[in-house]
């Protein structure tokens, strides 16, 4: 039984995926930019599911049985990756969201005192 976490990074104009084993070595990665889309096309729900195809591919390939989804982005996006994962043949464990939120928001500006 191996068990892999699947990191997934949304950023502004990309989605990153990258599969690493409990240790943290790095078994595959790959991003929807890879498939030499350009621009705005890259965040479509046609482009990402040709990438997450690839990654169930692979997951299938290293034989692996549980799955750790780790997402860390904003994007609209995120809850058809993690449909997508449930409706295919692996067991997700665990489904963390490591996005960074801030806990009071930036400093205000000082006053001006005429």
């Amino acid at each position: 039984m191996k068990s892999v976490v699947l990191k997934v990074l949304f950023t502004s104009t990309n989605i990153l995926c990258t599969l690493v084993d409990i240790e943290g070595k790095v078994i595959f990665w790959t991003s929807v930019g890879t498939r030499k889309i350009k621009g705005t096309k890259k965040i479509t729900l046609i482009s990402i599911n040709t990438m997450l195809k690839e990654v169930v591919q692979k997951l299938n390939e290293t034989n692996c049985q549980f799955l750790y989804l780790e997402i860390k982005g904003f994007s609209k996006n995120k809850k058809t990756i993690i449909k997508f994962f449930k409706n295919s043949l692996v067991n997700i464990v665990l489904i963390c969201d490591k996005t960074a939120l801030p806990h009071n928001g930036c400093k205000r500006k000082k006053v001006r005192r005429v």
